[in-house]
Formats: structure tokens, C-alpha cells, sequence
């Protein structure tokens, strides 16, 4: 019997191959999301995040900037909203819905934080969200790459460990975007952990070494060819 991928997010099965929801992500997540919102003046009182998993990417908005007034998620998941509920205060709230039914709810910001390449019909998910927000902040990995095409074992790997049934490139993510009637108006990569965090080996420090090499010399070449890079974009 086929199973959706909705139904790995409500059956527990994300749950047990991630019971953190990688919540350690948040805070450098949400420091590329400010700084871009600032870099581009654009200020929000109300913020939606759709898919917002365990809560901390809101958790996190709320400490850096207190001028938002009111921050919610949603979430298909009951496990994830049962860890994001924990963290409820006056200005969070989490529910356990799909937001692309709910008719009349709209906001000044909406996140859509590695969440794309999760949903089937991610055409229509885009279409659904488009008139629900005047701004809006995706993160997406970028795992199509000359790497992972030459070994694909890779995207079956992303496949079964965190369900990604979409991958992307850079150019693939703007079609997509530009297809459903949305303007980006800024962007920029996001380094993946093997980039940033602290090398534990000889082998994990010369891959570093090399990647932000690369990256350095030609940041577009460097995630086409190495993969592991993700975008993060403010569009409208």
C-alpha cells in the first residue's frame, strides 16, 4: 500500500527519525532571516509560519525582534505541534491544521521554512499561500547538484531520513516561484552545517577547507557542483 507523504508527518514516522525537529537550526535560520527583512526594510507585526515543525523558528523571531506582535504556526504534524505548544505565550500560538484551508486567514509575513520540497503538489501549495500574505520568506536546499546526480544514493538518503521527495536548484527554485506569481526581491545561500560547524576529523576539516574555498572563489559554482547549500529568499 503507497503512503502519502502527509501521512509521514501525522503518523509519527518523522517524528521518530527526527524527535528534535531540528530545532538546533533556528537560530542561525532566523539570524539570515533578519538580516535579510532588514537588509530590505521590510517590517512585520504579525507573522505566519506554515510547517513550523517544534516552534523554535517563531520562538527565536520573538526574542530578536520584539516589535512583532503576534507570531503563529501551523503544522499537520500533532507530534510537532505537541512540542511547539510547550513554548505558547501571549504572542506565540501553534495548531495542529493545514493552513491552505483555512479561507480567511491572512498575515504580514509568512514563513515557509524547508517545507517545499516536503509537499507533493508543491505547484498548488505555492498558489494556495500566494494571495494569504504580503511578504514572504522561503527556505529551500538546494540538493540537486553535480554531486548528487552522479550519486543519487544521496537524494535517496535525504529521501528516507527527512522526507525531501522534490529537489531543487537554484534556477529550479525561481521557475517555481515566478510560475505562481510571486517576485523575489532578495536571496541569499545558506551554508550547510559541515561548512560552519567545527570539524571533528582530518577528513571533515579538508572537506571545510575546500567547500568554503570554493565558495569564497564562486558561490553559484561551488553549490551546483558540492550541493548542500540552501536558499533563503524574501519575496512577495
Amino acid at each position: 500500500m503507497k503512503i502519502s507523504s502527509n501521512d509521514l508527518y501525522t503518523n509519527g514516522e518523522y517524528f521518530k527519525n527526527n524527535p528534535t525537529w531540528d530545532i538546533a537550526d533556528a537560530a542561525w535560520k532566523t539570524d539570515i532571516m533578519i538580516n535579510l527583512l532588514k537588509k530590505n526594510r521590510v517590517e512585520a507585526k504579525q507573522v505566519i509560519e506554515i510547517g513550523c515543525g517544534a516552534g523554535e523558528n517563531l520562538v527565536q523571531l520573538a526574542k530578536k525582534d520584539p516589535r512583532i506582535e503576534k507570531l503563529t504556526g501551523y503544522d499537520i504534524s500533532p507530534q510537532a505541534i505537541e512540542l511547539a505548544g510547550k513554548k505558547t505565550t501571549d504572542k506565540l500560538s501553534f495548531y495542529n491544521k493545514d493552513f491552505t484551508a483555512e479561507e480567511y486567514i491572512s498575515t504580514e509575513l509568512m514563513l515557509v521554512i524547508d517545507v517545499l520540497e516536503h509537499v507533493d503538489d508543491y505547484y498548488g501549495f505555492l498558489r494556495k499561500l500566494k494571495n494569504k500574505s504580503n511578504y514572504f520568506v522561503f527556505h529551500i536546499p538546494l540538493d540537486l547538484c553535480c554531486r548528487t546526480v552522479m550519486k543519487p544514493h544521496v537524494l535517496l538518503q535525504q529521501r528516507r531520513s527527512v522526507g525531501h521527495i522534490h529537489y531543487f536548484s537554484k534556477e529550479m527554485v525561481e521557475w517555481a516561484l515566478q510560475d505562481t506569481g510571486y517576485e523575489i526581491i532578495d536571496w541569499v545561500y545558506s551554508k550547510p552545517v559541515v561548512d560552519v560547524d567545527e570539524a571533528n576529523s582530518l577528513k571533515r576539516s579538508v572537506k571545510k577547507t575546500l567547500r568554503n574555498f570554493s565558495f569564497m572563489i564562486n558561490k553559484h559554482w561551488s553549490a551546483k557542483a558540492w550541493g548542500g547549500y540552501s536558499m533563503m529568499i524574501l519575496a512577495k
